[in-house]
C-alpha cells in the first residue's frame, strides 16, 4: 500500500492551477506533521492538534473538498498544517520545525506565507475548519 504523502504527490502531480506553488508543498506539510508527532521535543499537549491536521488531510469531504475541486481543494488542509506548525513554533521555536522539514522551501517562510494568505486560500472558512477538527476542545486540553 502506498504512503499517504505519495498518494498526495500523485494527486497534485502536474497541477499548474490556482495556488500551485503552495499546493505542491502539501506532501511535505503532511510529512512535517507525521515527523512532529514522532519527535519527543513536540510540546506537551500539541499531539492532538498535530493528529487533527493529519486526519484532516486524509478525511474525504472536508470543508474545501478536493474530491469536488481537484488539487485546489487542498488549500484548507495546507492552511491547517501551517496553523498547527505555527502553534508548535510559538511554543518550541523554529528548530523543531526545521529539523522535521524535508520540503524545498524554507519551512518558516512557507508557514508565514500560508498564514498571511489566509483570505485568498480559505476565505471566511477558518471558523468552520476549526470547528470541524474540534479545535476549541483540543486547545482547551493542551
Amino acid at each position: 500500500m502506498k504512503r499517504f504523502d505519495s498518494l498526495l504527490e500523485d494527486d497534485i502531480k502536474g497541477y499548474k492551477g490556482k495556488f500551485s506553488d503552495l499546493i505542491h508543498q502539501a506532501p511535505a506539510l503532511y510529512r512535517l506533521m507525521t515527523r512532529l508527532l514522532d519527535d519527543p521535543a513536540l510540546p506537551k499537549g500539541m499531539s492532538p492538534l498535530v493528529i487533527a491536521a493529519m486526519a484532516y488531510f486524509i478525511k474525504p469531504g472536508d470543508i474545501i473538498p478536493e474530491e469536488n475541486l481537484g488539487p485546489v481543494g487542498y488549500v484548507d488542509d495546507i492552511f491547517l498544517c501551517a496553523f498547527v506548525a505555527d502553534l508548535v513554533r510559538k511554543l518550541s521555536g523554529d528548530k523543531l520545525l526545521i529539523r522535521n522539514w524535508d520540503g524545498k522551501v524554507p519551512v518558516i517562510h512557507l508557514i508565514g506565507l500560508i498564514l498571511s494568505s489566509e483570505n485568498e486560500l480559505i476565505g471566511n472558512q477558518r471558523e468552520s475548519i476549526m470547528q470541524y477538527i474540534g479545535y476549541e476542545e483540543l486547545d482547551a486540553n493542551a
